[in-house]
């Protein structure tokens, strides 16, 4: 199946199609660590991300890491972004959507305080608190700690009507305006981007990635699955490196389209 999704995108170059990448950051563009704050986009990846730009992709990341975070990793000139699942767009070089600031923080801080005494009971679980985001992370730990989190996790659900609450394979994320998340963050990209029918990739790794794996196969996008878990994705690889392969023969087709047509320019 990676031929194909390959080969509809480089028929959409050849028919003069623009072409529009998008990618989740953690599992999926970089390995994953014990710690978020230890990932980095590998140089083998990030290669291949300019290569793709320079081949006439638009590359964008969608994560739930705050945009600041996702700036300081992220080093892809051109790139466009969505920190906080969708919640923070940087895109053609500006800011859009501090006005949910202010709202979204007071939100989640709230819950922070009603859910931190039974987070600090449970050994090996930590909050990370981002600007319109909180995580409570439960990476290496216990069976039972990552049961009474989703347990917490669920019954917040089901009571909280101003958040968001997605239950990962490394955490709990829960995020103020329940209707914003990665699949709207897509949206937003393809309006941006001047083409409602782009030759369109996604590529993700985890439960906060269904939204906008969902909204790419609806616009008959290509979506690939990175790892283990179970996604209706096209094409699954079992590791950022896999992708990573996967990237770097697209770029090399796509690249070979722009030389070609690059000398028919030349030939007037």
């Amino acid at each position: 199946m990676a031929a194909v999704g390959i080969d509809s995108l480089v028929a959409a170059a050849s028919a003069g199609r623009k072409i529009l990448l998008l990618f989740d950051f953690d599992g999926t563009l970089s390995p994953t660590v014990s710690r978020p704050e230890q990932a980095r986009l590998p140089r083998s990846m990030r290669r291949s991300l300019v290569d793709l730009a320079a081949a006439g992709c638009q590359v964008g990341v969608i994560s739930s890491r705050s945009l600041a975070d996702l700036q300081h990793r992220i080093d892809i000139p051109g790139a466009w972004l969505a920190g906080s699942g969708g919640l923070e767009l940087w895109i053609e070089g500006r800011h859009v959507g501090e006005q949910r600031m202010v709202a979204g923080a007071t939100t989640l801080a709230a819950h922070a305080r009603a859910i931190a005494p039974a987070i600090d009971r449970l050994p090996g679980a930590w909050f990370e608190q981002k600007p319109l985001g909180l995580t409570i992370h439960h990476r290496g730990a216990s069976p039972e700690t990552v049961t009474a989190i989703r347990q917490l996790a669920l019954g917040m659900q089901a009571r909280a009507t101003d958040v968001r609450v997605t239950v990962c394979s490394l955490g709990v994320e829960i995020s103020p305006f329940p209707e914003v998340h990665k699949g709207t963050a897509v949206s937003e990209f393809i309006a941006a981007f001047g083409d409602e029918s782009p030759g369109l990739l996604y590529a993700g790794n985890d439960h906060n990635d269904a939204e906008a794996m969902a909204e790419v196969a609806r616009r008959g996008g290509w979506v690939i699955a990175v790892g283990d878990d179970a996604h209706p994705a096209h094409t699954h690889v079992s590791t950022p490196s896999d992708l990573c392969e996967l990237l770097v023969n697209l770029g090399l087709a796509l690249g070979r389209i722009m030389r070609r047509r690059g000398a028919t320019d030349c030939l007037g």
